[in-house]
């Protein structure tokens, strides 16, 4: 590659979406980045270079026995996506990826690149050093999360691994919960980017004369969440007036389908399982209050951000939320809080929202939250990072 063209952002990621997914024609996890995709857009837009995703790829689901996966250009929404060639099968997918990943991060890469780096990842810092020979490089974190700061096992050894042979790289940083600045250099720069909030979508002014409230949970069904917490509310509520809508799946998957399926609800618990985009996007249109009801007590609430909160205000739905993960602090009063992580402390919004009806949509806070993470606003206060970036 000429060395006199202009500089790309280079983002080393596990990202992927559907045309990634219909390459493989096997099983492997779903696809991931619903977020990243306004967050490749706006740093585009901000930096006014090319953003090009290397990757490498996920690991077949199903199948057990070794193949040989060939590397593969596609594209990542509107981006283009090169993934690795990497040997797939237990026990040797993961140290032939960090080889092989390390060779296409420096086939993929030249001087005056701004290279991503997604979270403190092993496999992505090894690549960085490795691509940093020779060239003239600038790295920055997109700080997903931290969760490797609290897991346990060989995991942990080798992200923290990649945390303090990571850090020094760094020119700049993204962070999607505030406490994620405590691990990073003091006078590194860094924007927070939890999630982005588009114009709420119209919905109607008056609801129908005795509608009842219609409530949305989605996401992870496990404890962390508070799904427990959510299930245990529902003896609380009001014998009338509401639904509960919930999609999803995980751990707690049987306890849900069991309770939706109990017939003191009367058919008021709905479990729609794990939905197609557009068949959740009907669903969220026809609910009117989501709830968040992740743990304040999880150690995971300190350091990731719940994102899904923009998705349930960006589709116009009021929201109910535990103070877990600094959303009062991201949020404000744009939503409605329940003070204590418990069934009671849930149940009393909810009951209240079913007594006294649904509470003037919080417009100003709304507002005020959409100048700050919108996709315009997400991209220029982007572009004042970049900029400390290059001159960096």
């Amino acid at each position: 590659m000429s060395s006199s063209a202009p500089g790309r952002i280079i983002c080393l990621s596990n990202v992927f979406d559907e045309n990634y997914q219909g390459l493989r024609r096997e099983a492997i996890p779903l696809p991931l980045g619903s977020k990243r995709r306004a967050l490749y857009r706006c740093l585009e837009e901000a930096a006014g270079r090319e953003l090009v995703v290397l990757s490498c790829p996920p690991k077949a689901l199903r199948r057990r026995s070794v193949r040989w996966l060939e590397s593969v250009e596609t594209t990542f929404s509107t981006h283009r996506q090169i993934f690795c060639a990497n040997l797939d099968g237990p026990k040797v997918r993961i140290p032939c990826s960090w080889f092989f990943y390390a060779a296409h991060i420096v086939r993929h890469t030249r001087s005056g690149d701004l290279v991503l780096i997604d979270n403190y990842e092993f496999i992505y810092v090894v690549a960085a050093y490795a691509a940093r020979f020779g060239r003239k490089l600038r790295f920055f974190l997109d700080y997903e999360d931290g969760k490797h700061a609290i897991d346990h096992g060989w995991e942990r050894l080798l992200s923290g691994a990649a945390e303090s042979f990571g850090r020094p790289l760094l020119r700049g940083a993204m962070l999607a919960h505030p406490s994620q600045a405590s691990r990073l250099p003091a006078d590194l720069p860094r924007e927070l980017v939890p999630g982005f909030l588009h114009p709420p979508k119209p919905r109607p002014s008056e609801r129908p004369a005795n509608a009842p409230v219609k409530f949305l949970y989605t996401g992870s069904l496990d404890t962390t969440r508070g799904v427990d917490l959510m299930l245990g509310a529902l003896p609380l509520l009001p014998p009338a007036g509401w639904e509960l809508h919930i999609t999803g799946a995980g751990p707690l998957q049987p306890q849900v389908v069991e309770t939706a399926a109990a017939p003191i609800w009367g058919g008021r618990v709905q479990f729609h399982g794990v939905l197609p985009n557009a068949e959740y996007e009907d669903l969220m249109a026809s609910c009117d209050v989501a709830l968040n009801c992740q743990r304040t007590s999880d150690p995971i609430s300190d350091v990731t951000y719940p994102s899904k909160t923009f998705t349930y205000l960006s589709a116009g739905l009021r929201l109910i939320s535990s103070t877990a993960s600094s959303v009062c602090e991201v949020l404000g009063s744009a939503c409605c809080y329940y003070p204590e992580e418990s069934s009671t402390s849930l149940a009393t919004v909810m009951a209240q929202f079913i007594r006294e009806g649904l509470p003037p949509t919080p417009e100003a806070a709304l507002r005020e939250v959409q100048t700050r993470y919108s996709p315009e606003g997400t991209t220029n206060r982007l572009k004042a990072l970049i900029t400390q970036i290059e001159v960096s």
